[in-house]
């Protein structure tokens, strides 16, 4: 047995202490810790739907930009939600931008568990369907105002 291996075998709490002081490496399957809190619940109109955020130094490298694309714009939908109770919540646009956003952070990172996101997708969509039913017209958008200058 190499002479560095006895010395660590004959020492196991320099091994513990070592292993304590080491830098985790994110994204790594020993240094992920516990597993992620439950998302934080948000609300409207009396139902709760999840709404996790991770912290950038939780995220995994290998998916880190993905998942951070995903909550922007699930943070988005959220922003319309709360900022009219008529205005369009998760159009079709947006929509398809966090469906694409999760079927790439789901290929770059597969074990991120998406539950949270799916559910508050799923609520933001249910609400776009409340607020603008298939068929109904939708509100025009508010005209730009004149600021000035020639008409």
């Amino acid at each position: 047995m190499p002479t560095h291996l006895r010395f660590f075998l004959r020492k196991p709490l320099l091994l513990v202490l070592l292993a304590a002081a080491a830098p985790a490496v994110p994204g790594h399957a020993q240094a992920q810790g516990p597993p992620p809190e439950a998302p934080a619940m948000a609300s409207y109109r009396g139902q709760s739907f999840p709404q996790r955020r991770t912290p950038i130094e939780a995220l995994p490298l290998g998916g880190q930009a993905e998942i951070l694309r995903l909550e922007t714009l699930l943070s988005q939908a959220y922003g319309a939600l709360t900022a009219s109770p008529t205005a369009a919540v998760f159009p079709p646009i947006l929509a398809e931008a966090v469906a694409q956003a999760a079927e790439q952070a789901a290929a770059v990172e597969p074990t991120w568990n998406q539950d949270a996101y799916r559910r508050e997708a799923a609520f933001y969509a249910a609400e776009e369907a409340r607020r603008h039913p298939a068929g109904a017209p939708r509100p025009a958008p508010a005209a730009p105002k004149r600021t000035g200058g020639r008409p």
